[in-house]
């Protein structure tokens, strides 16, 4: 209703071109006499007429169905409903003109291609194709110059309407008994690495009346609320665990929410973690062939020598499961390569922990030069990175792979000529050492 009374406004304030509006009022549903423009570049009449009805909303035609060969329905729609200036569907627009319409495509030079021409029941056509598609032309031009206000009139009709519905449906300015949240999905697993939890809000009014987020179905905005989630991400809709077990102090993820309208009101589920995702980290060298990104380079005939992986200590602690009671491992990932934490988990004894440290493999040999009888040298491959593992003596369990094998040489470069000799192969890389010590250790989370 908002929307007619708006575009009855627009239609009164746009004054100049006739919009479509305006010409349509001479214009009724019926069976079109259709022209088709034939390979002479002439009109011809087609047999059978086109079905075409025209919607109209109080003064505003805001739709065009033409039935195309009486088979086809093509839903021609306003391009701008208060002020017209043709109907679109697809690549194809339709212009009423005069006593005809037109069904033509627009080009980027503002040209009309004309295909064909609709006739009133019973009418005739007579025109050329040149002097309908500079009509055409002429009046598009002309209508757009006029559509500025009534672009801006339909731009503020649809904000207004969005506020209208968001007011409808917002907390705003009502009496609200209770929020609640409530879950949509939860995965088997929650744990760093799970799948999303899924939720949404439910409002009961003190009316009776229940309102609610659009995933559950209703319109509630979610800027409605203010959100304050621990372990999870700080998002509407879905949430993920945090990947660092330091956020989940309490070994739960907890949603938690707030009316914007009134802080009283709020809500919160908590979920347990089950931490038995399988987590996978990569600390690994570079290969040859991204050396360049690294450092300066120079590239000849010889392939690049591939990074060694970092070094790194991994520090294990068995706890208890602060809402389950059941064992966890707190493991720490540090590398001392860089002198950065690299992660801190909690899984349990059982779930898989891979920990990647290996050399990259050397970039291939080129092809050799012409001045040579040898193709190009492959790189050397990385060496693996020392691993430290230390397990405080409360762990009897944990499931922990360690990969710091040495990266392999890159193959050697053919050489120019097919008489010439092929490059060396690259040395692989040496194998990093993994040790093991058991010794009391503390962690910071």
């Amino acid at each position: 209703m908002i929307m007619a009374v708006v575009f009855l406004s627009i239609t009164s304030l746009v004054m100049g071109q006739e919009s479509q509006n305006k010409l349509l009022e001479k214009f009724e549903s019926g069976n079109y006499t259709v022209f088709k423009l034939n390979t002479k570049k002439k009109f011809e009449k087609i047999k059978k007429a086109w079905p075409v009805e025209i919607t109209k909303q109080n003064a505003n035609v805001t739709k065009v169905l033409v039935k195309r060969a009486e088979i086809l329905d093509e839903l021609f729609e306003a391009d701008i409903p208060g002020y017209p200036a043709y109907f679109a569907f697809k690549s194809f627009r339709l212009s009423f003109i005069n006593d005809y319409a037109v069904y033509y495509e627009w080009n980027g030079k503002q040209q009309a291609k004309t295909k064909y021409i609709l006739v009133k029941p019973g009418g005739s056509f007579n025109g050329d194709l040149e002097t309908v598609n500079k009509n055409v032309a002429t009046y598009a031009i002309a209508t757009f110059k006029n559509q500025t206000g009534a672009r801006a009139n339909v731009k503020e009709a649809k904000a207004e309407l969005a506020e209208a519905e968001r007011k409808l449906n917002s907390l705003e300015n009502k009496e609200v008994l209770k929020i609640e949240i409530q879950l949509i999905s939860i995965p088997s697993k929650v744990a760093h690495f799970s799948e999303a939890i899924k939720y949404g809000v439910v409002a009961t009014l003190k009316n009776g009346g229940l309102l609610k987020t659009p995933n559950l179905g209703g319109k509630i905005p979610w800027d409605d609320f203010v959100l304050s989630h621990v372990g999870v991400s700080n998002t509407i809709d879905e949430v993920r665990v945090d990947e660092n077990a330091a956020n989940i102090p309490n070994d739960q993820v907890v949603l938690n929410l707030k009316s914007k309208y009134d802080p009283k009101l709020s809500a919160s589920k908590s979920i347990n973690t089950t931490n038995d995702v399988a987590i996978k980290v990569n600390q690994n060298g570079f290969w040859g062939w991204e050396r360049h990104k690294y450092m300066a380079v120079h590239q000849g005939a010889n392939g690049q020598h591939a990074g060694r992986a970092d070094n790194l200590v991994v520090k294990v602690k068995t706890v208890s499961h602060k809402q389950t009671g059941a064992k966890v491992n707190k493991i720490e990932i540090y590398n001392t390569t860089d002198d950065k934490l690299v992660a801190q988990y909690k899984l349990l004894p059982s779930t898989e922990l891979i920990i990647n440290a290996k050399g990259g493999q050397g970039d291939n040999g080129k092809k050799g030069y012409k001045s040579d009888n040898i193709g190009g040298n492959g790189g050397n491959g990385g060496a693996g990175g020392k691993v430290t593992v230390i397990k405080d003596p409360s762990v009897t369990k944990c499931n922990i792979t360690i990969n710091n094998q040495g990266g392999k040489g890159g193959n050697g470069g053919a050489p120019y000529y097919s008489s010439g000799t092929k490059g060396n192969k690259g040395v692989s890389g040496d194998n990093g050492l993994t040790s093991n010590q058991t010794k009391k250790i503390t962690l910071q989370f």
